[in-house]
């Protein structure tokens, strides 16, 4: 039933009417033009792993690392999830971040900057599964 000349909040929010939000371009012209640039803009190397650069594959291993840790701290700040069900994306984590080292170690012990973003990383990812297995999240 619709009751004409009373309006009713959806959701605490009042809607517009249609006709007072004009014929207005400005957000479309904005939209297209920042939309050409982008497209315009080169693809970055490093994003397709699958080519041959090492390099290249490395940081996808990375990326892939780096997306395990933070679906681990969304976990961590589930209420609905278990220690024992993060169990295996810690493990997960663990796995990836062995193979990440000797991967690196064995093509890229002389690029000091890959090997320190590396230890960096890996840092990062064993000190959260240490405090894991520590038990710091009871």
């Amino acid at each position: 039933m619709n009751i004409y000349g009373i309006d009713i909040p959806v959701n605490g929010y009042r809607q517009t009417p249609s006709s007072s939000r004009g014929n207005s371009t400005a957000f479309d012209d904005v939209f297209s033009r920042e939309l050409t640039a982008l497209q315009k803009t080169p693809d970055m190397p490093w994003v397709d792993s699958g080519g041959t650069d090492g390099k290249a594959q490395m940081l996808s291993r990375g990326d892939g690392i780096l997306t395990l840790l933070e679906t681990y701290a969304a976990d961590l700040e589930d209420p609905c999830k278990t220690l024992k069900q993060m169990a295996p994306l810690v493990e997960a984590i663990d796995h990836e971040v062995t193979r990440l080292e000797k991967s690196a170690n064995d093509q890229f012990s002389r690029d000091e900057a890959l090997m320190e973003w590396v230890n960096e990383l890996s840092l990062t990812a064993r000190v959260a599964t240490v405090k894991f297995h520590r038990g710091d999240f009871l």
